[in-house]
């Protein structure tokens, strides 16, 4: 049965459910519930761990970010506002991790829920739906670190260079930390 209060022509709408057929929509849409919250409140909290894709289906979220030394009464960052058709959560969705920002309420909202584990189950016998929203969050993911690489870039290059280099630098650190050259 699919999520109350969605219709699989809702679904079908959605950039990350793109190139899905009626049928695996459907799907989706037997592992995914509705959620509304009220605006203000937290979806999800920096620094907390969950497996959840979160997609807006109607009103308006903030992610919003707090850095390493800000303290406790310094607001935090607003990064984005994401309105209806935006996902979120699919870094901790795809690598289990903290999540790297906070996610709240700017207005009464209906989300799409989908949990880690009931994606999961997707694999084995209709793999089909899973991989594609899979290839779908791959090419959202590189659409945002291309433009974050871009305004990185920028940011640079307003540097003088003696302090443009070593910030660049342990960016570069702190990227690709781990990774093998």
């Amino acid at each position: 049965m699919i999520a109350p209060g969605v219709d699989v022509d809702v679904l079908r709408q959605l950039p990350i459910l793109e190139g899905l057929t009626e049928a695996e929509c459907a799907q989706i849409g037997e592992i995914a519930e509705v959620a509304n919250f009220q605006a203000g409140e937290s979806i999800i909290e920096q620094g907390t761990s969950s497996q959840v894709l979160w997609i807006v289906l109607e009103g308006t979220c903030e992610v919003l970010m707090r850095f390493d030394g800000s303290g406790a009464d310094r607001p935090p960052t607003i990064l984005a506002e994401l309105g209806p058709q935006s996902n979120f959560g699919e870094m901790s969705f795809f690598h289990r991790a903290p999540h790297s920002a906070s996610v709240r309420a700017k207005t009464p909202v209906k989300l799409l829920r989908i949990e880690r584990t009931r994606f999961d189950a997707l694999i084995p016998c209709e793999g089909n739906a899973a991989c594609k929203v899979a290839l779908n969050t791959i090419e959202t993911l590189a659409e945002r670190l291309r433009r974050m690489g871009q305004w990185v870039a920028e940011l640079a290059a307003d540097k003088p260079p003696h302090r443009r280099e070593p910030e660049w630098n342990q960016l570069r650190t702190k990227v690709f930390d781990g990774w093998k050259l």
